[in-house]
């Protein structure tokens, strides 16, 4: 039996061409991000805000991108699609 310890700090990656961010003057009708890292620590939490979010903004579209475990991350393709397709984004725990 062997134990594996990993580094518990990430790098941090650039995605797209680094543009900077813009402000929005109002979330209300504008295009949403759902990111979430799926762990089991948030699975009741993240339906409900879910749920919060889109009725108190009505966002004119709801993109989610789920990752399948909460331990790896999303593929930076998957991520460079999601950042286009939104106007902002709300990232979950372990996301």
């Amino acid at each position: 039996m062997s134990l594996v310890v990993l580094d518990p700090v990430g790098e941090t990656r650039q995605f797209g061409e680094g543009k900077p961010m813009r402000s929005l003057e109002s979330l209300d009708g504008k295009r949403l991000g759902l990111l979430w890292g799926g762990h089991v620590a948030s699975s009741k939490f993240w339906p409900a805000l879910e749920e919060a979010v889109i009725a108190k903004f009505r966002p004119s579209e709801v993109h989610r991108l789920y990752k399948s475990s909460s331990w790896n991350e999303a593929p930076a393709a998957d991520v460079e699609e999601f950042a286009r397709k939104v106007d902002y984004a709300i990232v979950g725990v372990a996301a």
